[in-house]
């Protein structure tokens, strides 16, 4: 019996696209390059929840830490591009491959399914110092190169980078000391350790409200609704070209999963990121919901990938 090619295409691509169509056919794992109990793992376990009954497949959550997220992005880049094995990271993950040798680098090997939150860092005092604005606090540490001290959760960290590009963007000369956690910095900046940090409003709100430590200016291109009385640094216009940081958490899966399964994960999640529970589990994490759609944030993530990159390679900064 002789089969016309049309045919045999047919059949051939008949259990590919069936395949992709009947997506998911197991349990889904959400790999979280963090420790139990923290932003993301937490962030990570609601959205599960939320998505698990519209996919019709269970989703467990398994936190893999480990070399400042290295060690799951680097298990998930390497399994099976089939949906089954997603990320679920904070933007940390962006930075690492230009900091030490990985085996991965998040906008070649990932494909964004979507933006959850994202937060914004402010820019603090030891109360102690005289500085009221963001223009003073600059001005002073122009005019004293190297009198300054700032504080890290470590090299290459959030807001190690932070500072670097703020120092990199005005020329002001600040001194480094490194600490092992965000809890480290606000510890030291109350005790008059150091002078300055920048670092999440996840941890300096309660401080910044108390007035513990003096918050000059945020980080993000709007004003954060959770300190909506400080402005941010482009408000100052103290600093040339102007200066926006935010940090984020995302959803990713390997780069090669088919583009079926993709839409399918990415409409799954949009719908799960409209549940009024999620919502408010973000808000509770001082953090704003995404308006960023999947193309967007892709899009985002290379230019930030980009950015980062070169001032990690100017600056020859290297990771814990």
């Amino acid at each position: 019996m002789r089969l016309h090619l049309p045919t045999l295409l047919l059949a051939a691509v008949l259990p590919l696209t069936a395949l992709r169509n009947d997506f998911p056919t197991r349990v889904i794992k959400f790999v979280v390059p963090h420790g139990t109990g923290g932003g993301t793992d937490l962030v990570a376990r609601v959205l599960a929840q939320k998505m698990s009954p519209s996919l019709g497949q269970p989703i467990v959550v398994e936190n893999r830490p480990g070399a400042g997220t290295q060690t799951g992005a680097e298990y998930v880049a390497s399994s099976p591009p089939d949906g089954h094995t997603i990320m679920l990271s904070s933007s940390s993950v962006l930075t690492i491959p230009y900091l030490r040798k990985t085996r991965f680098e998040l906008p070649r090997d990932f494909t964004p399914i979507g933006q959850v939150g994202l937060g914004t860092f402010a820019l603090v005092v030891n109360p102690r110092l005289p500085f009221r604005t963001l223009a003073e606090f600059i001005e002073a540490a122009k005019a004293n190169p190297g009198k300054y001290t700032y504080g890290s959760a470590g090299m290459g960290s959030a807001g190690h980078l932070a500072l670097e590009l703020l120092k990199s963007k005005t020329g002001i000369e600040l001194v480094h000391v490194p600490y092992k956690s965000s809890g480290d910095i606000a510890q030291a900046l109350l005790s008059g350790q150091i002078d300055v940090s920048i670092d999440i409003l996840t941890i300096q709100k309660a401080l910044i409200d108390t007035q513990k430590v003096r918050a000059l200016a945020t980080t993000g291109l709007a004003r954060d609704p959770n300190l909506p009385q400080l402005p941010t640094f482009n408000e100052t216009g103290v600093v040339p070209g102007g200066y926006h940081m935010t940090y984020w958490y995302g959803l990713f899966v390997p780069v090669r999963t088919p583009a079926a399964v993709v839409q399918r994960l990415q409409r799954e999640f949009t719908t799960a990121m409209k549940d009024p529970e999620i919502l408010q589990r973000v808000k509770d994490f001082v953090l704003l919901p995404s308006e960023l759609g999947p193309a967007q944030f892709k899009d985002n993530v290379a230019t930030e990938a980009a950015m980062w990159k070169k001032l990690i390679e100017s600056n020859d900064i290297r990771g814990d």
